[in-house]
């Protein structure tokens, strides 16, 4: 592991999330696992760890690998 990770707004990582086509449960919500965590617990920005998958067609894939695919928020280091 290498430490890398993503940073950004909720609706940047939902956007991607929704382009990416990832899975939801019956409320909505995608489906995802691994570190992801509220930023200072506020919900606005988002800090995503690089074991973080999310779903598509109940296949895990990696979202940190989808989320620097795009334009959207940051490339950055995760510890811990």
């Amino acid at each position: 592991m290498n430490n890398q990770g993503w940073i950004g707004s909720w609706n940047e990582l939902a956007n991607v999330l929704r382009c990416f086509h990832c899975d939801t449960n019956e409320e909505g919500k995608f489906k995802v696992d691994g570190n992801i965590t509220s930023f200072l617990g506020r919900g606005d920005e988002f800090v995503v760890g690089e074991n973080a998958v999310y779903y598509v067609d109940g296949k895990p894939r990696n979202l940190v690998a989808a989320l620097q695919q795009t334009s959207h928020g940051l490339k950055c280091s995760v510890i811990g």
